[in-house]
């Protein structure tokens, strides 16, 4: 089995964890998982389907406790922070979720004013301009007043985006952006991620499965399998690595370092059959 690749220390990481060892339900998610998220770039975390990367996100934001290590963000250790200190932490964290989950009941724009509403004392004549200013960024001031039943699957995500960078986040992290995508509405958020990322100084952390997406956008790629970051390297050259991790991954084998069967016993016994017919 290929040797799991640490992480180097780096004084521009804005994320560092060290030994984040995760057990759910008797299963590792993460064992001993070191991986360094640096400043200002696109980093990718991809692997397959259950190996923990969404539950990562949780820990960078403090939904979910590890079973040891430390997750540094900006130089906090996220474990140690009081309720007030999380809730500051998570106001420079943007967060885009899978489904949008955008406010049915809410137009575009009360969607995008949410999170200011809520953490915030702002007048309402500074909340108008902060929103307008953000729906600008992704394309969509003229759809403010829309309905979220309004919208197209790329619309809602680029309302969505607006809505993580309202508070103007040193961190946004991006659960599976771009499942459900038209070719047109990928490009478009695409295109909005590495804007966003290069304009504001943002830095962004993606979870998805589409290698050829990720080429476009991401610096740097984190595979994840077993627990531990098993390769890293340029989106270019990281699938022609020659690990076997790697081809399995990006060369969609069936079986590999990760098997196709999940563990389970032995099937003749599960079926009941104690021995050999007679």
């Amino acid at each position: 089995m290929t040797d799991p690749v640490r992480a180097t220390p780096d004084d521009s990481t804005l994320v560092r964890i060290r030994g984040l060892t995760t057990v759910l339900n008797g299963k590792t998610i993460f064992d001993a998982l070191d991986l360094d998220i640096p400043r200002g770039k696109v980093t990718a975390i991809m692997g397959p389907s259950g190996t923990g990367k969404t539950t990562l996100l949780k820990h960078i934001t403090g939904q979910m406790r590890a079973d040891a290590g430390e997750i540094r963000v900006n130089g906090q250790n996220v474990a140690d922070l009081s309720r007030e200190q999380l809730y500051k932490l998570r106001e420079g964290i943007g967060y885009l979720f899978q489904n949008s989950a955008l406010l049915t009941d809410f137009d575009v724009f009360e969607n995008v004013a949410f999170p200011l509403r809520q953490h915030t004392k702002l007048p309402e004549v500074l909340i108008r301009d902060l929103v307008l200013l953000k729906l600008q960024a992704v394309g969509l001031r003229g759809a403010a007043r829309l309905m979220p039943n309004e919208l197209s699957g790329g619309m809602a995500r680029r309302v969505a985006l607006a809505r993580a960078i309202v508070f103007d986040p040193m961190l946004i992290l991006y659960d599976e952006p771009f499942v459900g995508l038209d070719p047109v509405a990928l490009n478009q958020v695409l295109k909005l991620i590495r804007t966003l990322n290069q304009t504001l100084g943002i830095t962004s952390v993606l979870v998805a499965h589409e290698l050829e997406a990720i080429k476009q956008v991401a610096d740097h790629i984190f595979l994840i399998a077993n627990g531990k970051v098993v390769a890293q390297g340029n989106p270019m050259t990281i699938a022609n690595d020659g690990s076997p991790w790697t081809r399995q991954f990006f060369g969609g084998e069936a079986d590999g370092p990760v098997p196709f069967q999940y563990p389970a016993g032995d099937l003749a016994q599960a079926l009941g059959f104690t021995g050999a017919a007679k």
